[in-house]
């Protein structure tokens, strides 16, 4: 089951008057490779309901690096993680998911320069 799940439309006020969803998630690789064969399902299993209707679209940002990191059946013993992120549904008929491989010892590891503080709901703009 993927860890880390958080609701970005239930973090900020703007997300959530948005006619979409934003959601993150992060998964070992027995659970990415679960999704891929099942993503229905497996975002059901998170609370994440996408209607028949819906479909899912699916980028895997760095393939290659996934594709060499988790050969021979790599699991998150080793420190690989693939992180996600989705969004869409309710007033459009997709669900993107954008998905991301690294491992465990890049978390907190570079320094990040944010639009606005963790307390404001959006960007200041200058006048």
């Amino acid at each position: 089951m993927p860890q880390k799940i958080v609701d970005l439309s239930a973090r900020s006020k703007i997300l959530y008057e948005e006619p979409f969803h934003v959601h993150f998630w992060e998964s070992t690789p027995d659970d990415f490779f679960e999704y891929l064969k099942d993503p229905r399902r497996f975002l059901e299993r998170m609370r994440i309901d996408i209607p028949e209707d819906c479909r899912i679209e699916t980028t895997i940002e760095n393939h290659d690096w996934i594709g060499t990191n988790l050969r021979g059946g790599a699991t998150s013993d080793n420190g690989t993680i693939v992180c996600n992120v989705g969004g869409g549904n309710i007033a459009r008929g997709v669900y993107r998911v954008v998905s991301y491989g690294h491992t465990h010892e890049t978390v907190g590891k570079f320094e990040k320069r944010l639009l606005h503080s963790p307390e404001e709901q959006e960007v200041r703009t200058k006048t």
